[in-house]
């Protein structure tokens, strides 16, 4: 038992798995000791390569805004572990916190010794959640898969809405190495007569098709080409959508897709009158994602290559193709398409590397590129290097969480 949450913190995020999750049975059987197996509320349970956190952050804005009472799961966090799990907005406080993984621990470790094996951290992380949302009085959950789908510590949530983002290529030595494969995997959170919702794209369709006819789901297929007019600037995403003009205050032609996922699924559940919808937004933020700080510096959370490929989309359309790029990634990422991509904006890296076992040595990032570049290996010392170029930083998401806090 813990008496702060510094604590308390320090236990859970060093747990070592022991093994690769097979199956659900272990979170099913410690859900069904809280008592938290069959949630009292609504679920709205979202996949996807990326567009996951704003497409849920969408959803929860908009049933507050109409009135309802909605609990968030995303991850990673951003600012502070808390943000994880929210409330109508409002983060899970330190002592909410630690009374529950207070209340969690004895039954872990009881679970633990009795069945020879460790509860690793983000099943911890939903169970978490699960007892904090439960006598919350909540009408709604939105609630983010942590990696792929089939085998997601969320799935065995009865959920009533699955959504599904995108699909891209993100850890292939766990999903797969074809895009077939690994929309297979985000295809596994369907379920029986439920509605399942995503774009249609014709490299992995075939895929969530026969998934949806075996788990008899109810898929509901979008067309981005029913988004039409989609104007970037930096006050946000404007776009025509059902001949209504939405805004939302995040930059991004995926803002426009990720925005539209969420409306569908919505419709599932409430009237939506879309002539409200950039009201509904105008004062949401989501930190990290195309986040401007000052006149000279944007962050980005883009990790992998298809969420690269649409920040440098985003960028040109917006005139930024002269920039000095801060980079630093993990050791896992395909960081030298990364490179390729962020060539077309950049005139000059600063490579660098943060404080995480997996960053790699910024020394081979290097030789991915023929742009001018200098190595710095700290990040905090990368950050005065002097340019006069605007500043983008980018390539993890635990890396700009650092850089964002030294700033804000």
């Amino acid at each position: 038992m813990f008496s702060n949450i510094k604590d308390a913190l320090y236990w859970l995020e060093n747990i070592k798995r022991k093994e690769r999750r097979k199956d659900l049975s272990r979170i099913k059987a410690l859900a069904k000791e809280l008592d938290v197996i069959n949630p009292n509320y609504k679920i709205i349970h979202i996949t996807g390569t990326n567009g996951k956190g704003s497409t849920a952050i969408y959803l929860e804005t908009i049933l507050e805004k109409l009135g309802y009472k909605v609990g968030l799961f995303t991850s990673p966090y951003i600012v502070n572990f808390n943000e994880r799990i929210m409330i109508n907005d409002e983060a899970i406080s330190d002592s909410e916190l630690l009374l529950t993984i207070n209340n969690l621990y004895n039954v872990v470790k009881e679970y633990e010794s009795k069945n020879d094996d460790i509860v690793p951290f983000f099943e911890i992380v939903v169970l978490i959640m699960l007892v904090y949302f439960k006598d919350k009085n909540l009408d709604y959950a939105v609630i983010e898969c942590g990696l792929g789908g089939l085998l997601d510590a969320t799935n065995f949530l009865n959920t009533d809405c699955q959504v599904l983002t995108s699909v891209g290529f993100d850890h292939m030595n766990v999903l797969g190495n074809t895009l077939k494969e690994i929309a297979y995997q985000k295809a596994g959170i369907m379920k029986t007569n439920k509605p399942f919702i995503c774009y249609y794209d014709n490299e992995y369709y075939e895929v969530i098709k026969e998934s949806s006819i075996i788990n008899k789901a109810n898929l509901i297929t979008l067309n981005k080409e029913y988004i039409k007019d989609i104007k970037l600037d930096l006050t946000g995403t404007s776009f025509l959508y059902e001949d209504t003009l939405i805004k939302t205050p995040l930059i991004g032609n995926y803002q426009a897709y990720n925005l539209v996922l969420a409306l569908n699924a919505l419709k599932q559940f409430v009237n939506i009158d879309l002539k409200e919808v950039t009201n509904y937004l105008k004062d949401l933020k989501w930190p990290g994602r195309f986040e401007i700080i000052n006149d000279n510096l944007i962050l980005d959370g883009g990790h992998n290559v298809s969420a690269i490929k649409e920040l440098v989309i985003n960028l040109e359309k917006l005139g930024l193709t002269n920039l000095c790029v801060i980079f630093s990634a993990l050791k896992d990422k395909r960081y030298d398409l990364m490179l390729k991509e962020l060539d077309r904006v950049t005139s000059f890296y600063i490579f660098t590397t943060f404080p995480d076992l997996r960053s790699e040595d910024p020394n081979l990032f290097k030789n991915y590129t023929n742009k001018d570049n200098v190595v710095i290996n700290y990040y905090k010392e990368a950050l005065k290097y002097q340019t006069n170029l605007p500043k983008l930083v980018v390539g993890s998401l635990h890396f700009i969480s650092l850089v964002r806090k030294l700033y804000l």
